[in-house]
């Protein structure tokens, strides 16, 4: 089931006893977790009732499902990363034929940070008894629904577009956007309105954002802003070859620009294709009329063998980002006739 399906259980009292947490969207996670706690634990009586395992035996986790709660409908039991689905152990047979009779009274929830194996043992016997949720990323209108929402929890007023603008900008994390509208809204003071200014001087970027700016200053001619960029992220520690991976894509983007503006396509249309947001489908518009069919497709193919030979092993990851950028920099050429 989705967020949504286990929203309506819960709403509904129909919550199985057994349930796995997985998926990248860690705050809506917790944020789950934290509803099941307001569910069936009285307040005042939620460490009497709650039991944290951290990768346990099973007598640990049947020990702690069989003990009855203490004035609460359900004692819960979170089982955090346990090895038998993120490692490389498996489930003994006991757990995985308690599991379908753990009691009423008890509620065993597998919470997973990492990735677990669907062909695990436990995730099969989990997934049998419907209690597998999966918090994926929000997307498009109910990730600006709740960016909108956080917004007015901070007194602030925030409109679609800005809303992108931050998604463009940070990402789709909601806990990341959390500790950003935070930001914004602090530096915003008394004003009651959130706008796209306010975006642009506080949120820090993503990589992909800031690829998207990369790119923007190669088209323009731009090298010194281009290969501040670049320093900017290294230093904060993110990869180059994940830094190459998102140059080869925003440079792909461009191509699909170019081939539908010469099959006369809309804005709109352009926009639907790509799948970004409307101010950003102007952008990539400006950008690829900077450089002509041929300028494009060669940034594709730099990309793409440098990509290639350090993944292949020809060549190393240390300056072969660098030399990419030189080389996308010396194709800002004279436009094609």
């Amino acid at each position: 089931m989705d967020r949504k399906d286990f929203e309506k259980c819960l709403a509904q009292d129909k919550v199985p006893s057994v349930l796995l947490f997985e998926g990248d969207e860690e705050h809506l996670k917790q944020t789950a977790l934290e509803a099941l706690y307001r569910k069936f634990l009285p307040e005042g009586l939620e460490e009497m009732n709650r039991t944290l395992l951290d990768a346990p035996e099973t007598d640990q986790i049947i020990s702690a499902a069989e003990t009855l709660p203490f004035m609460a409908d359900r004692r819960i039991i979170v089982v955090r990363n346990h090895p038998a689905l993120t490692g490389r152990a498996e489930a003994d047979d006991r757990l995985a034929e308690y599991l379908p009779s753990v009691p009423s009274s008890a509620l065993v929830v597998f919470y997973c940070t990492q990735k677990p194996d669907g062909r695990k043992k436990l995730y099969t016997t989990v997934k049998k008894l419907n209690g597998v949720v999966v918090f994926a990323p929000l997307r498009d209108r109910e990730l600006t629904g709740f960016i909108t929402a956080a917004f007015k929890d901070q007194g602030k007023e925030c409109d679609e577009l800005t809303a992108d603008l931050l998604v463009f900008t940070c990402g789709s994390d909601t806990g990341l956007l959390l500790t950003e509208i935070a930001k914004i809204a602090a530096h915003a003071g008394d004003s009651p309105s959130i706008h796209p200014d306010s975006v642009r001087a506080v949120a820090t970027p993503s990589a992909e954002c800031t690829v998207f700016q990369m790119v923007d200053a190669v088209v323009s001619g731009q090298s010194t802003l281009a290969f501040r960029l670049l320093r900017n992220q290294l230093l904060a520690g993110t990869e180059r070859v994940y830094m190459l991976s998102m140059l080869l894509r925003q440079f792909r983007l461009l191509q699909h620009v170019k081939i539908m503006q010469y099959e006369k396509k809309s804005a709109a249309e352009i926009r639907t294709a790509l799948g970004v947001p409307p101010f950003a489908v102007d952008q990539y518009i400006r950008q690829a009329s900077q450089w002509s069919n041929g300028q494009v497709k060669n940034a594709v193919n730099i990309c793409f063998d440098a990509e290639y030979g350090i993944k292949s092993g020809r060549f190393s990851q240390e300056g072969a980002l660098e030399a990419v950028m030189l080389r996308l920099l010396t194709l800002r050429l004279p436009q094609e006739a």
